[in-house]
């Protein structure tokens, strides 16, 4: 007998949404230069994408731009990604401080048409936002969240057509969570979880079908206040605190899908993953900490004297620079507030050579290295997110 829950595997495509399928398919195809790459060009993913917007196609096709030209920048493609993703240059070195499922698809639920992965909070968000810049923890995030859509998408190529789109279930451990650590809405570590959740719910909207917090903090109220911070009201609705951890496997999923740590009866045996299947992450300490302008070191140059520019509420400042040939760009950057950052060749907002991440540089600057932008004018972007105060920004820019 199945296990019955509130959340059920997601409705087949209705006739009507079949209708607004084609019609953000053409509006997607006009407007983008370069068309809709192949992988994400079926009904099921612009499905999602039309249920989690509620049917408004000019904010689909203007989130979906910005997330194939990010998708691009980042360079999350081709037909190997998932089983690349943990190895790529920018992934690798902090793997060793985040918990993360190595599961891939691998525990699937025909009855929910999904599959299960589980992360573990932080730990140590102090130091971990020490050790991390923000565009770090995003590019992970955003791989993370690519790579899953990739399982998804496969999984759909494989399905018979009167199946809906597939989805995944989360289990999230709050074990490790001091709940007091997240009272102050402001702190870096609050900001970086707000961001990195506006980052999935834009980008990736409807994937999720469930999220059961396991091994909750006492203080239930204040973790409601912060999940509000983070989560829209209808993504709200698909968490489900479970505060005695057995009643996981006995009231809400399969036995067989649980891994054993949380009441079921899944043992993973396939390394890097432990028994539950999330790698192991280790203690962070003070010489793990983020150390800044090591790209000028390492070029061997001094950090340039750097510019300064007050952009005013809502507005835009853009920098632009022309490269020579055979050249590349250093650059950094701190913004007294949260800026909307992207960096594109000539006007072209389309043609990113860096995603376009919502960043916080209170704690750690941030800073990069383009070396394929030879021959090219380069725009760098800063939009003020405030409506009320200025940025304060300092950027400095360098050719080699």
């Amino acid at each position: 007998m199945g296990v019955k829950t509130e959340f059920r595997a997601s409705e087949p495509i209705s006739d009507q949404e079949k209708t607004q399928i084609n019609s953000v398919r053409a509006m997607l195809q006009e407007r983008l230069p370069n068309g809709i790459p192949d992988d994400v060009n079926t009904d099921l993913n612009l499905c999602r994408w039309l249920r989690g917007y509620h049917g408004d196609m000019e904010k689909i096709v203007k989130n979906f731009a910005t997330y194939l030209a990010s998708r691009k920048a980042a360079g999350f493609v081709g037909d190997d990604f998932a089983e690349k993703f943990f190895d790529l240059p920018d992934i690798e070195p902090f793997l060793q401080y985040i918990a993360s499922s190595r599961l891939q698809d691998r525990q699937w639920s025909d009855e929910h048409n999904a599959f299960l992965f589980v992360e573990r909070a932080w730990s140590q968000p102090k130091e971990f936002i020490k050790t991390f810049k923000t565009s770090d923890y995003l590019l992970h995030c955003f791989g993370y969240s690519e790579m899953l859509q990739q399982l998804i998408l496969r999984r759909e190529k494989k399905q018979s057509s009167d199946k809906g789109p597939v989805q995944f279930i989360v289990i999230f451990d709050l074990n490790t969570v001091n709940i007091t650590d997240y009272v102050n809405p402001m702190s870096g570590y609050m900001k970086l979880w707000q961001i990195r959740s506006e980052l999935w719910q834009d980008w990736y909207p409807e994937m999720v079908q469930r999220i059961y917090l396991t091994n909750p903090p006492r203080l239930l109220g204040l973790l409601w206040k912060v999940a509000r911070v983070f989560l829209s009201e209808e993504n709200l609705k698909r968490i489900e605190i479970i505060s005695h951890t057995p009643d996981l496997s006995a009231k809400f999923l399969p036995p067989w899908l649980v891994p054993k740590e949380y009441g079921g009866e899944f043992v993973n045996t396939i390394p890097p993953g432990d028994e539950t299947g999330v790698s192991i992450r280790r203690k962070i300490s003070p010489t793990d900490y983020y150390k800044p302008y090591q790209h000028y070191v390492k070029n061997g140059i001094d950090r340039p004297k750097p510019s300064h520019k007050d952009v005013s509420p809502a507005e835009k400042f853009v920098f632009k620079i022309q490269v020579p040939k055979g050249k590349k760009l250093l650059w950094d950057f701190t913004a007294s507030g949260e800026v909307q950052f992207a960096i594109y060749r000539g006007n072209n907002r389309n043609d990113l050579v860096f995603p376009s991440f919502h960043l916080i540089t209170n704690k750690l600057n941030e800073e990069g290295t383009l070396n394929d932008v030879s021959d090219s004018e380069i725009s760098f972007e800063f939009q003020n997110l405030s409506g009320y105060f200025t940025l304060k920004l300092e950027y400095t820019v360098a050719i080699l």
